[in-house]
């Protein structure tokens, strides 16, 4: 009986058209990959990957919560460029380790990572409780705080980070974009969640015992996500060579791919400057008079604002939009097979927010209006980067797709570190506006480098247009079609 690679392997092409050739992709993608997996394990892994986002990102997210007690109560004679290093460890060590991690997701190590995960996770935030004696005022460790919650927690999420996004893409490979969406939509789930969680369970218990309650829910969630998150066996597994190898954990066929460079030049300035906001979003409603810090047990009363709307909404909010804007990237970057154009445009309309509501609002109306927009373009901006590199990335790479995306990850890293610090000093020197000053200039630029990005890709398809998608032409004129296989990695 004739299988479906070989009925259709005898399609042919006479043109290199783009326009002849995706009848032939699509029908072949029908007959070699169901639309939607059959497995239930799929859908658990999506389960899995959603609580993992929950706690790395849902996590780093909810931080200008805790940056907010700190400023207020724990750690009142920290300067914020302190404070603000806590939070951008997170996302430095969460990002850092992803190269070796993305490897060892190549190799099926998933179950490895996850564990470790897990385990850190817990013990940092668990330790976290015990940073604050009684959770008096000004009794907080800066140290300690930075120890727990900073290094021990980053690292555990990094385990989790590019774990989520790399098995629901190898179990949806016609659906990687929709499946990345839904995974990431954790991470806005999780920055509504702990920042509510904490508020009210430090307000209910003290600062120890409430955050001990927290380390709970962490423990819980994400031993969840390492029972659920089996890999997908359906992927070539690559063994993992030498340790002490650099091609083991570089490609290098990745650092001469230009548009891949040039994107991940582009996201490093993403996280170099949208977290700059997303860490100074509470403060900044306080300075500008639109809340009120609570008070605490053992606090001393409300800080000074004009509004008794609470600063930690405004937090929340943008972490609540950010659910919209990562389902609907995922939605339209799926429809238009392109997140790299996506994630052109969302960068773009966040600058021009950063520039202009930041800091020319002026009541509670605009500065809830720009936390719901910035919320839905950032949810969108984070959540793209992986089926960035997905969409990039050569079909005869595509059992690379751990590795390139652990790479772009940890080269993005360094950016998230210095980025929050950056805006930090430019807010103590020229107060709080520079912050969003700084945000808008620095996606501008990312804009302008992601549409570069695209153009480079679509330069280089239509440039290998023949020997890719097509294949060779014979001394007839009739074109050789390409490999069933090959055209699997290509499929929306």
């Amino acid at each position: 009986m004739t299988s479906p690679i070989e009925k259709h392997g005898s399609i042919e092409k006479r043109t290199v058209n783009q326009d002849n050739v995706s009848p032939a992709i699509s029908v072949l993608a029908a007959s070699v990959v169901p639309e939607w997996p059959q497995s239930w394990k799929a859908y658990a892994a999506l389960v899995s990957g959603f609580f993992m986002m929950f706690n790395c990102w849902g996590m780093v997210n909810a931080y200008g919560a805790f940056m907010g007690l700190y400023d207020a109560h724990l750690l009142t004679k920290n300067s914020d460029l302190q404070l603000s290093l806590v939070g951008a460890t997170e996302s430095f060590l969460l990002l850092l380790p992803s190269i070796f991690a993305g490897r060892l997701l190549d190799a099926r190590r998933h179950y490895y990572l996850g564990f470790t995960g897990f385990l850190l996770l817990f013990l940092g935030y668990f330790s976290l409780s015990f940073t604050s004696h009684a959770g008096l005022k000004d009794q907080g460790n800066y140290g300690l705080v930075w120890i727990t919650s900073g290094l021990l927690a980053g690292l555990g999420m990094t385990c989790f980070f590019t774990y989520s996004s790399h098995n629901v893409i190898q179990w949806f490979p016609r659906k990687r974009y929709i499946a990345a969406g839904i995974t990431s939509t954790g991470a806005g789930a999780g920055g509504i969640i702990y920042p509510l969680a904490f508020k009210f369970l430090v307000a209910r218990f003290g600062f120890p015992i409430g955050v001990r309650i927290l380390s709970g829910i962490v423990a819980g969630t994400t031993l969840i996500a390492f029972i659920l998150g089996a890999p997908c066996k359906d992927v070539p597994r690559r063994k993992v060579g030498a340790a002490f190898q650099l091609s083991t954990w570089i490609d290098k066929q990745a650092l001469s791919n230009r548009p891949y460079s040039l994107y991940v030049i582009a996201v490093a300035l993403v996280y170099g400057g949208f977290y700059s906001v997303a860490f100074h979003v509470t403060e900044w409603a306080e300075v500008k008079g639109f809340g009120t810090e609570e008070d605490i047990p053992g606090g001393t009363g409300e800080r000074p604002g004009a509004s008794g709307f609470r600063t930690f909404w405004f937090l929340t909010i943008m972490n609540g939009a950010s659910i919209i804007g990562r389902l609907a990237s995922a939605w339209f970057a799926t429809h238009l097979s392109n997140p790299i154009a996506v994630h052109t445009l969302t960068c773009f309309l966040a600058s021009l927010l950063a520039f202009f509501f930041w800091p020319f609002a002026t009541n509670n109306a605009g500065a809830i209006a720009f936390c719901t927009l910035f919320g839905i373009l950032g949810g969108s901006m984070l959540s793209l980067p992986a089926s960035g590199v997905a969409y990039l990335i050569p079909d005869s790479r595509h059992s690379h797709v751990g590795q390139w995306t652990g790479m772009m990850w940890s080269s993005v890293s360094i950016f998230a570190l210095i980025g929050p610090l950056i805006a930090a000093q430019l807010r103590r020197k020229f107060g709080m506006d520079a912050v969003g000053y700084w945000t808008g200039a620095t996606l501008l630029v990312t804009s302008v480098l992601l549409a570069g990005s695209m153009w480079l890709k679509r330069k280089d398809d239509r440039r290998s247009a023949t020997s890719t998608l097509v294949g060779r032409g014979d001394q007839s004129g009739q074109v050789t079609p390409a490999s069933p296989a090959s055209y699997v990695g290509t499929i929306v």
